[in-house]
């Protein structure tokens, strides 16, 4: 259930209220799974449930930091604009700060968990703090050099990050495959 907890909870901190119809569009989840999701969230008090929808409570809140923080994640925030890095006409992308450290060696291995999981594309770099950029790994650039524009909008997402923290950006159709790519990615990071 942690990819769909997670889906869901950081639909509704972003959207605030909503009901399952619009949680199971937003997401990619079926409504049948956002149905059962959203039944366990209740009983945890996670979320609480009215007319007009499910709304995170304080407790949700803590739920999905300590759920995020397992899960190795420190920041997430969810930007479309990050697509114009691939070109790929994806709907949603997240940029992501990890204190799990992405070895160049394995950034090929990762990304194909993060495609097979159901991402369209992804971008592995690590903060340079000598040059307060972004470098991307296997590419031995950096973002801000290749993407003046989108370099200060990555470094407003990802605020408060630390020398040598890693950065993930993946892009793809539907949050609940993009937080399932991350999820597989951060669980076989070595």
């Amino acid at each position: 259930m942690a990819a769909e907890a997670i889906t869901i909870l950081l639909a509704l901190k972003r959207h605030g209220r909503m009901g399952r119809y619009s949680l199971s569009s937003i997401t990619g989840i079926s409504e049948g799974v956002v149905r059962r999701v959203l039944n366990e969230l209740r009983e945890q008090g996670a979320i609480r449930v009215m007319k007009g929808g499910a709304e995170l409570t304080s407790k949700g809140e803590e739920i999905l930091s300590a759920m995020l923080s397992n899960a190795g994640i420190v920041i997430i925030n969810e930007d479309e604009e990050l697509a114009k890095v691939f070109n790929c006409g994806c709907k949603r992308c997240y940029a992501l700060v990890t204190r799990r450290s992405f070895d160049e060696s394995d950034v090929v291995r990762l990304r194909d968990i993060a495609i097979k999981n159901g991402a369209d594309a992804v971008l592995f770099l690590r903060y340079d703090c000598s040059q307060n950029k972004f470098l991307i790994l296997r590419l031995g650039t950096y973002f801000e050099d290749m993407y003046k524009d989108l370099g200060e909008r990555l470094r407003g997402l990802v605020m408060n990050i630390k020398c040598d923290d890693s950065v993930m950006i993946v892009c793809g159709s539907t949050n609940y495959q993009l937080i399932k790519s991350i999820m597989g990615v951060l669980g076989n990071v070595l």
